[in-house]
This record gives C-alpha cells, sequence and structure tokens, in this order.
C-alpha cells in the first residue's frame, strides 16, 4: 500500500433519516417525537416563533430569556437554580434572531419535574425589577467585554452595514443605549408577545414514549392558547454595488476582516448545489481560501466560510484574521478566489473530495439522538417536507461538475459584497477606499 496516497472509497454512503413521529396536543401543537427506549436520558425542548428580529428594545429578547428562570410567584431564582441541581439536569432559555426556545436534558425518570418547571417559568415569570436591573449590569458588562474583541466589531459593523433599515442590522446582544431601557413593563409585553404568537412546537428526543409523553404535556401545556397572528419577517434587500465599514481598533495588530454577499437559503431549489460549492470555497479545512491564505501565503491561522440563513435574510460570510501588513493583499487574494469561481468548474478531484465530504458531513451529523432531535426541529421550524435530507442527500450525490458551475457562476458575485474590517483605521481606509464607499462603525 502507498500511504502517501489518501484511500478513497468509489462506495456512495447510504442516507436514511431515522423514524419518527408528529402527534398533536389539543390546542393544536405539534409534537415531534425521537423514541429511544434504550437511552437513559431525554431531552424536550419548546420552540415559538418569534426572536430578537420582532423586539422593539434591542436585546430585549435575549435579557427576557436570561429572566425567564429568576423567579415565579411560588419559587425564587434560588429555588429554581437549586431544583435543577438536585435533578442534574441542563435547562435553560435562550433567543435567537427568529426563535425564543426553552431546552432541557436530563435523565428519563426527571421527565415530569422537567415538564412542570417548563410549564411554570414559561407561564409564570414574574420578572422582578431586581432580577432586572442585575440582568441589565450582566449584559452593560458583557457589551463592554464584547467591544473590545476585534471578531466581535467587524461581525457588528458587517450586520449593520448589510442591513440597513433591518432589524438584523441590530444588536441581537443589545447596546448600552437599548439596554439601559429594558424594564418589567417591556420585559412583560415581550413574555406576553411570545405566548400569543402561535404555532410553537415541541422537540422530544430520548427515553420517553409518545403516549406517555403527551399525557404529561396535555395537563401542563393543553390550556394555553395563542390568540395573537404570525408575526411576519420582513426580507432584507441587498445593495447592487459593493460597500466597505471599518470598525476602529488603535491598538490591533491584524485585521479581523469579515467578507458577505446575498446567498439562497435552504428552501430554495439550488440550495444542494450550492453547499457543494460553497465548501468548496471555505467551508472545510481544505477549501480555497484556506489553502491559499494559509498554506500558500500564511497569512492566517484560518480562513473559513459559511452560508448564515435567517427567516428575512441569507448571506456567505468569509471570515479570517490577517495581519496588519498583509491585509490590502489577503482582501485581493480572496476576490482572486471568488472570481475563479465564477469564471471555473471544479476540477474532477476537488468536485470528488468536497462532494464526499458534504456527503459524509450529513451522515456524522446523524449520530446522536440529539443531532437528529436538532433536525427534526428545524425541519418543522421552516415547514420542510420529512424528506428534506434525505432529498437533499440524493441531490448532492447525483450532482454534476457542471450543475455545479451554474451556482458558481450564478451566486459568487464580489460586485454584491459588504467588507468589513475591524483593525486600526489609519491602515484600513486607504485599502477599503478601493472597493467602494467606506463609512466608519460607530455604535448608536
Amino acid at each position: 500500500m502507498d500511504r502517501s496516497i489518501a484511500p478513497l472509497s468509489a462506495e456512495k454512503p447510504i442516507f436514511t433519516f431515522p423514524a419518527n413521529e408528529c402527534r398533536k396536543l389539543s390546542n393544536g401543537m405539534n409534537v415531534l417525537f425521537l423514541h429511544d427506549a434504550s437511552s437513559p436520558l431525554i431531552s424536550i425542548s419548546l420552540t415559538m416563533r418569534t426572536g430578537a428580529v420582532h423586539e422593539k428594545i434591542s436585546g430585549l429578547s435575549r435579557a427576557c430569556a436570561g429572566l425567564m428562570m429568576t423567579g415565579t410567584s411560588t419559587k425564587t431564582a434560588r429555588d429554581i437554580n437549586m431544583l435543577i441541581d438536585r435533578l442534574g439536569i441542563s435547562f435553560s432559555y435562550s433567543a435567537s434572531w427568529d426563535s425564543f426556545e426553552c431546552s432541557s436534558i436530563g435523565l428519563a425518570d426527571h421527565r415530569n419535574a422537567i415538564i412542570d418547571l417548563m410549564s411554570e417559568t414559561l407561564f409564570d415569570s414574574q420578572f422582578q425589577e431586581s432580577e432586572i436591573a442585575l440582568k441589565k449590569d450582566l449584559m452593560l458588562a458583557e457589551h463592554e467585554q464584547y467591544a473590545m474583541d476585534p471578531e466581535y466589531l467587524a461581525s457588528r459593523a458587517l450586520s449593520a452595514r448589510s442591513f440597513v433599515n433591518h432589524p438584523y442590522g441590530s444588536s441581537r446582544l443589545g447596546i448600552p443605549s437599548s439596554i439601559k431601557q429594558i424594564d418589567r413593563n417591556s420585559c412583560k409585553e415581550w413574555h406576553q408577545h411570545i405566548l400569543e404568537t402561535p404555532d410553537a412546537f415541541f422537540t422530544i428526543a430520548g427515553n420517553g414514549h409518545p403516549d406517555e409523553i403527551m399525557a404529561l404535556l396535555e395537563q401542563a401545556f393543553g390550556d394555553w392558547k395563542s390568540t395573537g397572528i404570525m408575526p411576519e419577517i420582513m426580507q432584507a434587500t441587498y445593495n447592487d454595488d459593493m460597500k466597505c465599514i471599518i470598525a476602529p481598533k488603535a491598538d490591533a495588530v491584524q485585521t479581523a476582516l469579515h467578507i458577505a454577499f446575498p446567498s439562497i437559503g435552504i428552501h430554495h431549489p439550488d440550495y444542494a448545489l450550492f453547499r457543494i460549492a460553497s465548501t468548496a470555497f471555505g467551508g472545510y479545512f481544505a477549501s480555497r481560501i484556506n489553502h491559499t491564505l494559509r498554506e500558500v501565503h500564511g497569512y492566517t491561522y484560518g480562513a473559513f466560510a459559511q452560508n448564515y440563513g435567517r427567516k428575512g435574510a441569507n448571506t456567505y460570510n468569509i471570515q479570517t484574521q490577517i495581519g496588519n501588513d498583509v491585509t490590502a493583499h489577503g482582501i485581493e487574494l480572496i476576490f482572486e478566489e471568488i472570481q475563479k469561481m465564477r469564471e471555473y468548474p471544479l476540477k474532477e478531484e476537488e468536485f470528488e473530495t468536497v462532494r464526499n465530504y458534504v456527503l459524509g458531513t450529513m451522515i456524522q451529523g446523524m449520530e446522536t439522538y440529539q443531532q437528529i432531535s436538532a433536525r427534526m426541529k428545524m425541519l418543522e421550524f421552516n415547514h420542510l417536507p420529512k424528506t428534506y435530507h434525505a432529498d437533499q442527500f440524493d441531490a448532492i450525490a447525483k450532482a454534476e461538475i457542471n450543475d455545479v458551475f451554474e451556482i458558481q457562476q450564478a451566486y459568487f458575485k464580489p460586485l454584491h459584497c459588504v467588507i468589513s474590517a475591524s483593525g486600526a483605521q489609519d491602515i484600513l481606509t486607504p485599502i477599503l477606499e478601493k472597493y467602494g464607499e467606506t463609512i466608519i462603525f460607530q455604535e448608536a
């Protein structure tokens, strides 16, 4: 055997999405089940279809997520934390751009206690003034810490420049001026909003028999009637030319560089082929931009790109950290690689490697019931058919080089980029001004 040559199998992997079940509570809520009687654990999550995109104060959704466990009419924050510790479970609320969620995982023997705690904290959170004040202090301290991080600054600036006049352009974590506006009234209004938003659903994975769990959920949540209408998410619009933004960091010895352009999301018929093209460009360690910037030129420890999908926008984001003295050339190299994606199809060996990598990660991402549960949740949240993952797998397995090349030509468009950089302003300004209108990022 020649150990200098990686062994490649010509046999295509087979993908089968595990059997799962969907039931309904009397109030119409869907409950997704992945039952595994052999597991000692159970994970339970409740997903609501509203998030920071709908908040009136930046950071409010995240603040409320942190406050949901700080006291009910019968339990203090200490009581709740002591219960969680005694049961040995993981239990938390979280807020993303498009969703608000309560998640828990623990021993299956504690399923009753988990559901009771989820119900009590959801419906009976009190939002006490003292807890709100503490949460605001913590958020302000976090913001001060984040504001020192060039990666965070570049990311924030990118959003602000990409999503002008859209909620995605604001800070989901909140900024000092918005955090200070959060009070008990705004928290209670947001709490009422999430309770009124329809079409919430449960995802149950692990050792919980559907008949037993349905009875427990019916008792705890069956009377929950969502009286509101589904809030809309405005679709973001993009500029037709290139825009640039600098988040100054005077003491930086390198540049945190983010470049993004519009892409397509999971509902788009081209998405399977786009996954191949985007992975080849920046989606794994052997990608083109990591090879060029890291291996060939030694400019960075790593460069990568990924599709960032939300309900109201889809972008393809390129990220790296690069020395001040090579920032200009690094940006040139990235755009050269983007242009090559538009001009030349993938070579046969690269195409096969990338396609097999994508297929392999899809299978690898189904190894645990928690991973499968997350994919079930993704299908439900996005109203996708049960066959979606298998259909994607088949489309990728059957893809041809010329099909992917058409995707490269359609979606790798340098003229629609936003360039965001955090670092020394005097170095970055003349570099970015060559590419388009350049502004300085200032958090309002």
